[in-house]
Parts: structure tokens; C-alpha cells; sequence
């Protein structure tokens, strides 16, 4: 049984962020009491700051009266990280949700924690921009989220997890000090890169209230392939030669039958039951490097004895494959 906030506590939390922004509702705080898995441990109360100053405010009287913390961001995650199993309060970050920067000529994107994978994307995107991490939960994480899980996604193959495009952190501390670390340069060699620390803690050092994220250029173009193969082996050895023939994907993911078969079931997709193995594949580029690229691809999944192999005529068909890989998380 959760220990009630007493009046006085609720009353403080009321005066740092604003009345309407504190929910002892039983629906809300069981709503954000639980992560992707279901599985809920009630907190005491929810509290939705809007800046870093009324972070650090809540931070030090929950210090003050030893009161457990949690930070919650999309709550999309399958690890706990956003259930409090302690009770106490529960620190919601969807108010911070703004893009407040973003800068072309620097590569550089500065947001709140509670801004969607997606919103960033589509943002940057539409200035010839591209922030590569892409989580399965991209729709619906948070930036803050991925950062504090070091979240990585199908692009990781090439372009690495979300810790490669961090490049500072504002953050408050457990004990309510609002820290400024890194820069919005990829060269810094100096300082105790405090940043760092944050990225994969899982919320245990701090709460995120400002991301400064590297970007790159979005590539001129980019070619999906599905192949389907008739053993697990068959398709490892396929993605074991990429690198001999010169290859690094953008994203490469394999499902075994398993994997093939629980998607089926929960959303058919049309892939074959008893295929061993499928592998999804992109490459991206200059339009002539993807060429090649393409062409060695498809070489390998033949020579390998793909039993099946779609090649994405556009971005539609690029997505309609992905989203069979997109599926495996619910």
C-alpha cells in the first residue's frame, strides 16, 4: 500500500508548479505508474514541471522529506526504469516537449526531454536534416528517455547508439543542483564530460531538462531489402560476409522464426511461418554508392539461397517493411 503525500507536502508541490499540475487522481497516477509491460506499482502522486528551476525545487523537498523519486518520460520502455516501485512521486516530463533550436549550419538540434523521437525527425528532416537514433518506440518515446537508456534502434549498425549525438546536457541533480554540461561542438576536450555520465543511468543521476544533439546531413537516398531465408545459419552467414564485400548497412535486423511467428500472430504481415530467418537491410548514401551497395545486397542474399527478397520501390514500401520489425515490440 502507497503511503499518501500528506496535505502539507501536496500543498508545496501545488505552490512549485502550479495546482493543476499535481495529481493524486487514482486513473492518472495509475496511468503513469506503469511502463510498457502493464505491470503497476502506484505512486503517491504525479507532478508535471515545465522548467528546470521547478525540478530542482521538487527534488530538494523530496530530499528534504526522504520522499523516492521517479522520472517518467513516454513510459514506452520494457525495463522498469519508469515504474516506481518505491511509491513517492512520480516526476512526468511531457510538459517539456519543446524543439527549441534547430541549426542547420552547426549540425545541431536542442530540445526538452519530453519531445517525441518522432517529432524531432520530422522536424529535422524537413530542412534536409537527420538525427539517426530510431527506437521502435520512436513514435511515442521521449527524447529524455532514450538518452537516459542509451536507446539504439536499426540505424545503430552504422551510425551507433544515441550517446554518439549527444553532445551536452543540461540536468538537475538528485540533490536539486541544476548542472549545464558539454557543448554544442562535436571537438571538446576539456571538462569532466558530466554529460556522459547521464546517458544510459536510467534517471539514477539526475533528470534530463535540456538535450544539445548532434545531426548529419540527410542522406541523398536510402534502399530497403527484405530477404527471407530458409535457415537462421543461412541468413547470419549472409550478414557475416557484408563486411568482406566492403558494407556497413544502416540498419540490419534479423528475425528467427520465433520472432516471424509471433508477429503472424499478433498482426499478419504475410511472411511465411516456417521460413528460419528473415533479414531487413538498409543502405543509404549517395545515390551511386547505394547503387552499388544495392547490387552487392542482393548478390550475397541469392548466393546465400534467400528464398524470398523484396526490394523497396519507395519510401512507402520501405516503411510497410520496417514496420514488420516495428511490430515485434507490443
Amino acid at each position: 500500500m502507497t503511503t499518501p503525500l500528506a496535505a502539507t507536502i501536496l500543498e508545496e508541490l501545488r505552490s512549485i508548479v502550479g495546482a493543476e499540475y499535481v495529481s493524486t487522481i487514482p486513473e492518472v497516477v495509475e496511468r503513469h505508474s506503469q511502463d510498457a509491460l502493464r505491470q503497476v506499482f502506484c505512486a503517491a502522486g504525479v507532478v508535471f514541471p515545465r522548467t528546470a528551476v521547478e525540478i530542482a525545487a521538487i527534488l530538494k523537498l523530496a530530499n528534504r522529506e526522504r520522499i523516492p523519486i521517479t522520472v517518467r518520460g513516454g513510459g514506452t520502455g520494457y525495463t522498469g526504469g519508469a515504474v516506481p516501485v518505491e511509491g513517492g512521486i512520480v516526476l512526468a516530463t511531457s510538459r517539456m516537449n519543446q524543439i527549441l533550436e534547430i541549426h542547420p549550419g552547426d549540425l545541431v538540434a536542442v530540445v526538452e526531454p519530453g519531445v517525441t523521437n518522432f517529432a524531432l525527425q520530422q522536424a529535422v528532416e524537413a530542412v534536409g536534416l537527420f538525427y539517426p537514433p530510431d527506437p521502435s518506440s520512436w513514435r511515442e518515446s521521449y527524447l529524455g528517455g532514450n538518452i537516459a537508456v542509451n536507446a539504439g534502434g536499426p540505424r545503430c549498425v552504422k551510425y551507433g547508439n544515441t550517446k554518439q549525438f549527444v553532445l551536452g546536457l543540461d540536468f538537475v541533480t538528485p540533490t536539486g543542483e541544476i548542472v549545464v554540461a558539454g557543448t554544442r561542438t562535436p571537438k571538446n576536450a576539456t571538462g569532466l564530460h558530466l554529460e556522459s555520465l547521464l546517458i544510459g543511468s536510467e534517471g539514477l543521476l539526475g533528470v534530463i531538462t535540456r538535450c544539445t544533439l548532434r545531426l548529419l546531413p540527410k542522406p541523398e537516398t536510402r534502399q530497403t531489402f527484405l530477404a527471407i531465408f530458409a535457415t537462421a545459419e543461412a541468413a547470419c552467414q549472409c550478414v557475416a560476409d557484408f563486411s568482406g564485400a566492403g558494407i556497413v548497412p544502416v540498419a540490419l535486423e534479423l528475425l528467427d522464426r520465433t520472432s516471424i511467428r509471433a508477429i503472424e500472430e499478433y498482426e499478419p504481415s504475410g511472411l511465411p511461418r516456417e521460413a528460419g530467418a528473415l533479414l531487413i537491410i538498409e543502405v543509404d548514401g549517395l545515390r551511386e554508392a547505394v547503387a552499388r551497395e544495392s547490387r552487392i545486397v542482393e548478390q550475397l542474399c541469392r548466393r546465400h539461397g534467400a528464398l524470398r527478397l523484396t526490394v523497396a520501390a519507395n519510401e512507402e514500401e520501405s516503411s510497410r517493411i520496417w514496420e514488420v520489425r516495428r511490430k515485434m515490440s507490443p
